[in-house]
């Protein structure tokens, strides 16, 4: 009896804690679009799109991906994400000209930092705002 205690208590303290994650595509929402307008604006690689893939537990956002469409560009890849408090964009390019380059850009104090690897060259690139401040090689 005990064993069969054991085991539907352990059933349900899983299924309490399961949560249930939606996505929905919408128009990105004002904070998001401005973040990715002042992202764009310091470095044009990373695109501008109101079309994101939300995705939500219960209301809260918990991850956005952009929609972006690879068809007609140099892209082979092109992964986007921005964080739940709209102060960082992850991204995830690959493309045959310049291989893998990932990273992010994160909001520190109003000012814009990326930080940029590049497989095919081995570079660690680190800008503040659209400019270079430090390069190094891997």
């Amino acid at each position: 009896m005990k064993k069969y205690i054991l085991i539907l208590g352990f059933m349900f303290s899983i299924a309490s804690f399961s949560q249930n994650i939606t996505s929905k595509s919408e128009n990105a929402n004002v904070a998001q679009y401005e973040l990715l307008k002042k992202v764009n604006g310091y470095y044009p690689d990373i695109s501008l799109s109101e079309k994101v893939i939300n995705f939500y537990v219960g209301d809260k956002i918990i991850d956005t991906k952009q929609e972006f469409s690879i068809k007609n560009t140099e892209f082979t890849s092109y992964v986007l994400s921005i964080s739940p408090d709209n102060k960082r964009v992850v991204f995830d390019f690959v493309s045959e000209k310049n291989g893998k380059i990932y990273g992010a850009v994160v909001v520190v104090k109003e000012s814009y930092v990326r930080t940029t690897f590049n497989e095919n060259l081995g570079l660690v690139d680190i800008m503040v705002n659209g400019k270079s401040v430090c390069i190094q090689k891997i």
